[in-house]
């Protein structure tokens, strides 16, 4: 039996079989059914993103790369936002990767290895699921196999055409799929190791300069937008923070963990300070005539107030631009409006108190800190000082001030803090002498546990989600608690106030900035607890390469037969697995130049393994796996080495 299979491995029907198979495939999930819930719009709003790039609108984000995106926008521009259409396309792009696999394969091991790797992947390759929605793996994972097929031929043939191919797909993949930012380096490395020439010292170097090239116009566009390199996308704090969530009890689900409430911040801030600040404002009102509009502001390192115009204005929408601030930055700001149609002009403010009581924001890198320097606000740090004074007799420095608006205690100052349509105020659950903690309970079971040993970090403490979450993100002017005089705004006072105030809300102010917050708040989970971090990226690291699905919304997609679907995957994924390692033992046992291979797929764990991650991460790197299933089975079943000088039968 073995012979004959070795003869079918030796025709070259079989790639072509293969190939036809992975189009089939794509083909019946676009347009029959698909073992995914997402449809053909996808699940990333690449679809959404691909309609304004072809209206000829710029890209609107930093928190994915541009490459799928102006793909879908290519294909829309060509034929009308049809999203079928691009999906035939990367499904017959898809249709490629057998092919790919085959010419790798045939180099590292044998043609009938390659051939049996390719009949593999047409039949079993989960990017062929992928290529039937709008996502970017597919079109990546030919895109990054035509880069490694570059590279092998570079490699073996010492062209330096072949390397600056090899570095142009190198440096595209990256803007298909982030993670692989680093695969130039590990290919020039590799090159340098094993050659150890000054020639392939050359070609490394081209390799790297053709990959930083194209990943050249991305970078300057977002360091033109935020002052900083970032030559992907921003999307690494946030998966970094969700990774070190899922420790210890939250393994499984970063939901789980408590410490997933400080997402949200204490304070209204940006970390960064070498960047104008960006503020906008809505003026609605048609009762009054609007003669002019500016905002005024100052800082606790400039206390000489500055106005400005707008820099920009539609339909009464209007954008200002302050200069950067000094690093720990207080900035305060409110809003001047002329207006006429009535008796006489007036001028207005927003907030009406104007510079009595502003608005506050913070320039600040201390994203756990107590941001309020000057007292600014009533927020949680005040709760959590009058808590600690009842607790341990510790002095309030600002309590004075905060007796002037009804604050005495740590309850009267949680129940200014919570939304008016609370059903009753906070009720403290009681201090023990001497304990390590303070507990304030409210109605809805949620609670605020201050530890005796504290660091003045808002992550010290335990917050629980409801109404102490609540408490944790609001604030209130202690300014405008004391300038309040309980009469309402007359109709015309109410129309003319500025709405929809948001500062640093635009997208090349807010990723960033949020990337640096995600990353401080990883930073302090690992701190806290180190080895539990390495022990979940021990466990992610071979997770990585199998499907576990499971009822957790927040974990895992839910549809209709999720449930038979996951395990169906978990199975298929587990012999997968099993497969791929027999592969890698045997392959190295039989001298075949797997070892390119092998590191390509362990940069995936590698890499990964600290961040949140699914087994979707590794399609990538699947195909190759393919390879090494292939040198299992064919040992399996007793298909021996095609002979070098056999020609490929046609």
């Amino acid at each position: 039996m073995h012979r004959r299979l070795e003869q079918a491995l030796d025709g070259a029907w079989i790639l072509y079989a293969a190939c036809a198979i992975s189009l089939l495939l794509g083909l019946f999930f676009i347009f029959v059914w698909a073992p995914h819930p997402w449809g053909w719009e996808g699940f990333d709003h690449y679809h959404d993103l691909a309609i304004e790039l072809a209206r000829g609108r710029p890209f609107p984000t930093m928190e994915v790369p541009w490459g799928y995106a102006y793909f879908l926008a290519a294909c829309y521009r060509a034929f009308g936002v049809h999203p079928w259409i691009p999906l035939i396309i990367q499904s017959a792009l898809n249709a490629l990767t057998p092919l790919l696999l085959f010419l790798l394969a045939r180099t590292w091991c044998d043609r009938r290895i390659a051939a049996l790797a390719a009949l593999l992947t047409g039949l079993f390759s989960f990017n062929t699921i992928y290529a039937s929605t709008e996502s970017s793996d597919a079109v990546c994972t030919v895109i990054f196999l035509a880069a490694i097929v570059a590279f092998t031929r570079a490699h073996g043939a010492r062209s330096f055409a072949w390397f600056a191919v090899a570095g142009v797909l190198a440096g595209v993949a990256p803007q298909f799929r982030p993670n692989l930012i680093l695969a130039p380096a590990l290919l020039a490395g590799y090159e340098i190791w094993t050659t150890r020439t000054r020639q392939a010292l050359a070609q490394a170097l081209l390799l790297l300069v053709c990959a930083g090239a194209v990943l050249a116009p991305w970078a300057i566009r977002n360091y033109r937008l935020t002052g900083m390199l970032l030559p992907t996308s921003v999307h690494g704090g946030v998966q970094l923070w969700y990774g070190t969530l899922q420790v210890g009890p939250a393994l499984h689900s970063r939901a789980a963990n408590v410490r997933s409430v400080f997402e949200a911040p204490a304070f209204e801030y940006t970390s960064l300070d070498h960047v104008p600040i960006i503020v906008e404002g809505q003026l609605n009102c048609t009762d009054e005539r609007l003669d002019g509009v500016a905002l005024a502001y100052w800082s606790d390192r400039q206390r000489t107030e500055q106005r400005l115009a707008p820099s920009r204005a539609e339909a009464r929408h209007f954008t200002f631009e302050i200069p950067p601030q000094e690093h720990d930055a207080v900035l305060y700001y409110y809003f001047v409006t002329r207006w006429s149609g009535g008796p006489v002009p007036v001028v207005r403010t927003t907030p009406m108190t104007g510079a009595q009581a502003p608005f506050v924001y913070f320039v600040s890198g201390d994203h756990l800190g107590d941001l309020d320097v000057h007292s600014d606000l009533l927020d949680v740090f005040d709760v959590v000082r009058l808590m600690r004074q009842e607790a341990w007799a510790e002095p309030v420095p600002d309590a004075a001030r905060l007796r002037t608006v009804g604050v005495m205690d740590a309850r009267s100052a949680a129940a200014a803090l919570l939304p008016a349509a609370a059903d009753a105020p906070p009720a403290a659950a009681g201090v023990e002498p001497g304990g390590e903690t303070v507990r304030m309970t409210f109605p809805d079971g949620s609670s605020i546990v201050v530890p005796h040993l504290w660091h003045h970090r808002i992550t010290d403490l335990t917050i629980t989600e409801g109404l102490a979450s609540s408490v944790m993100t609001s604030r209130r002017s202690v300014r405008a608690m004391q300038t309040a005089t309980g009469r309402p705004a007359s109709s015309i006072e109410a129309c003319t106030q500025v709405t929809d105030v948001a500062i640093n809300q635009v997208f090349y102010r807010r990723e960033p900035h949020m990337m640096q917050r995600y990353a401080a708040l990883a930073m302090d989970n690992i701190r806290r607890d180190p080895i539990g971090f390495a022990l979940a990226s021990g466990y992610r690291a071979g997770r990585l390469f199998l499907i576990q699905g499971t009822s957790d919304q927040s974990t895992a997609q839910q549809f209709s037969g999720s449930r038979r679907i996951y395990a169906a995957a978990t199975g298929v994924s587990i012999v997968y697995l099993a497969l791929f390692a027999a592969g890698a033992f045997v392959g190295w046992r039989r001298g075949y130049q797997v070892g390119l291979a092998l590191l390509l797929i362990a940069y995936i764990p590698a890499t990964l393994a600290p961040v949140l991650t699914n087994m979707r991460y590794t399609i990538t790197i699947q195909p190759l796996m393919f390879m090494f299933m292939a040198i299992a089975i064919a040992a399996a079943v007793g298909v021996g080495r095609a002979d070098a000088s056999q020609p490929f039968e046609r």
